[in-house]
């Protein structure tokens, strides 16, 4: 019983960072007064093929093959490109606008940066969308 607790902790403590995308935009300081701002929207996610395989490093025997045939044919299901993790609302990330405008409601910004990431904490995994730049006043 001790193995399994160990190895599931282990599954569940373990974390990674991916960093996806970054983009960086000039700092335009002619046109006025500079606010800083920032602003981050994230979802969560679920991988089953990871928990498949979480399942299959802790059982033995038929119960194992039947896990490593489950993630196997998961793993065939989400062929194909992709970027990032399946999350549980795909459209999260359309909010930025929103939280930007609430930020800078002239609509006029300059200096963007983008970061687009991921956490994964074994089959759970956090896509993560940040944005900072300057409100032109």
């Amino acid at each position: 019983m001790r193995q399994y607790f160990a190895i599931a902790a282990f599954g569940l403590l373990t974390a990674c960072a991916r960093l996806d995308h970054v983009q960086i935009g000039e700092i335009d300081q002619s046109q006025g007064t500079l606010i800083p701002f920032n602003v981050q929207v994230s979802q969560f996610g679920f991988e089953a093929a990871a928990a498949a395989e979480l399942g299959r490093a802790v059982s033995k025997g038929r119960t194992a093959e039947q896990f490593q045939q489950l993630r196997d044919i998961l793993a065939l299901m989400n062929m194909g490109p992709r970027t990032g993790n399946p999350v549980y609302d795909d459209e999260y990330a359309n909010k930025v606008m929103d939280y930007i405008y609430a930020e800078c409601p002239t609509g006029k910004m300059t200096g963007l940066t983008s970061v687009r990431e991921a956490k994964a904490f074994g089959a759970v995994s956090g896509e993560i969308v940040r944005l900072s730049g300057y409100c032109i006043l």
